[in-house]
């Protein structure tokens, strides 16, 4: 099968512009922040669909592969962005074409165009045939692009393009401006007075030899330009009608497949970008591990989005691992308010996301089962539109997940049924874990019912820490190990000031 597409064996589907919204898990997992960042490393081209979508899943190792590629060579890396500018520069020069009234300025501006576009086409080529290329989409468009380069009607487009542009380069005029007329010969001057001129002055003038001034060479043309145009068509007829056969015959000479690869190495492009910069802020990256199974482990990540406003303020930014052993299916976390419990589940869930992209994650070490979506639900606040109460919302949005999720999902639950009773919250609670792990996902529950660590092998208890057993001091470090409830009850009791010594003070008042 031959080249389809840099993301993929199979072509990356043309979704339809109001299709194209941003996941609902993205908010959730502060990724809408981190996606827009990437976005925003290269705005001139619409990379939505590409981070909104998830691929296959034998793409995922086929986009590694790329990405590899790009980030083991600078130099291959700077050839696309070369390659992107230019197609840039070759698409600007064909909307000139469809704006300009002249039409001979328009054959010429499509003419240009041809012409940067052969030369962009063929530096590509050479570029990519000194690049030592290990992965299987570059080779394949690599080959693609060595078949399209032989082949007859881009040969033919090269041929036509050359002999062109040669017929106006040997075409020459030059101007008698005289005190009661301007006259416009064809041929050479003599003497070229306005050399002559130059060297005088060196660098101080900016003479330009108006003889040889391009007249096609801006978009809105003089009247001097356009009169110069009408009257150059006389002896240089061969040239006009030669450039209008150009014109006529060659049109959409663009390859598709160029414009697609141009648009979704950018994808690739945005990225490196991106992590370049978070590099540069000291925070690593590693190359996933994604196979077919269970095997779950992800060590030292971090959430993006939050480390990078951290790094902004000085602040220490903490990395903990995510490990399920055999037969283990969710993380409860518990532990204090604000002990980085929440962080802890968007980082995983973060790094689920790039590892299902085909992109490198933000940890040390990440080996991940083969994921076919991400689930998530945070605690909401009621709704005024609909009128109905946080519980009930909450409950909505759960039966919602639950009839979506499969048996290769990811799943995050952050903070629900906070409206409820303990007793309630727990029956809930352990009902909802059992149902995703029942159905076989992978997932994390953060709460405050320790209660729901208990009497099921499939639970892992994990625990945000405290400095110390009688400290209220977080540490942001999530610990593997029971649960026990002590750091929650303390952090409430201070939260409300309902400790030994407030009780004390205010019977005193």
């Amino acid at each position: 099968m031959g080249f389809c597409s840099i993301l993929g064996r199979k072509e990356f589907p043309d979704f339809e512009s109001e299709k194209i919204v941003m996941p609902n898990f993205f908010y959730d997992l502060n990724l809408d922040q981190v996606v827009e960042e990437i976005l925003d490393k290269q705005r001139l081209y619409d990379l939505r669909k590409y981070y909104f979508f998830k691929p296959e899943a034998e793409d995922i190792p086929y986009r590694i592969d790329v990405l590899k590629d790009m980030e083991a060579s600078k130099s291959l890396f700077q050839k696309i962005v070369d390659f992107s500018l230019a197609m840039r520069k070759v698409r600007k020069h064909l909307d000139n074409m469809k704006d300009s009234d002249l039409e001979i300025q328009r054959q010429k501006w499509n003419l240009d165009a041809a012409y940067y576009y052969v030369n962009v086409v063929k530096k590509l080529y050479s570029d990519l045939e000194e690049e030592n290329l290990g992965s299987e989409g570059f080779q394949g468009f690599f080959e693609w692009l060595k078949i399209y380069t032989t082949s007859e009607p881009f040969l033919r487009l090269c041929n036509d393009t050359e002999r062109q542009m040669q017929l106006f380069h040997e075409m020459k005029f030059n101007i008698h401006i005289m005190r009661d007329r301007v006259i416009i010969k064809p041929g050479y001057l003599e003497e070229d007075y306005c050399k002559q001129v130059l060297d005088t002055f060196e660098e101080e003038s900016e003479v330009d030899h108006i003889y040889q001034k391009n007249p096609f060479g801006s978009f809105a043309l003089s009247s001097l330009e356009i009169a110069v145009l009408e009257l150059l068509q006389k002896p240089y007829a061969h040239v006009f009608d030669e450039l209008a056969v150009f014109h006529s015959t060659h049109q959409d000479y663009i390859s598709d497949v160029l414009t697609r690869f141009e648009e979704e190495s950018q994808f690739y492009i945005a990225f490196c970008l991106y992590k370049n910069e978070m590099q540069e802020m000291n925070f690593h990256f590693c190359y996933p591990e994604v196979q077919a199974g269970e095997d779950f482990y992800i060590r030292s990540c971090y959430d993006l989005a939050l480390a990078k406003k951290n790094s902004l303020r000085k602040k220490e930014v903490i990395f903990n691992d995510g490990i399920y052993r055999p037969g283990e299916k969710f993380f409860v976390v518990t532990g204090p308010n604000q002990g980085g419990k929440t962080t802890f589940a968007r980082a995983l869930g973060q790094s689920v996301y790039l590892a299902f992209m085909g992109l490198m994650v933000p940890c040390k070490q990440a080996r991940l089962p083969v994921f076919d979506g991400i689930y998530t639900h945070f605690a909401s606040e009621e709704s005024m539109e609909t009128g109905a109460g946080k519980l009930k919302e909450e409950l909505t949005r759960l039966n919602h997940m639950m009839n979506t999720v499969t048996n290769h999902s990811f799943v995050i639950i952050n903070e629900i049924f906070t409206s409820a009773t303990s007793y309630d919250a727990y029956i809930m609670g352990k009902k909802t874990i059992n149902y995703f792990m029942d159905k076989d996902c992978l997932g994390v529950y953060v709460t405050h019912i320790y209660e729901l660590t208990k009497d099921d092998h499939r639970i892992v208890s994990l625990v945000a820490a405290l400095l110390s057993e009688h400290s209220n001091i977080r540490t942001f470090r999530i610990e593997r190990r029971p649960a026990d409830g002590k750091s929650y009850a303390n952090s409430i009791v201070e939260k409300y000031h309902m400790t030994y010594e407030d009780i004390k003070e205010r019977i005193k008042r």
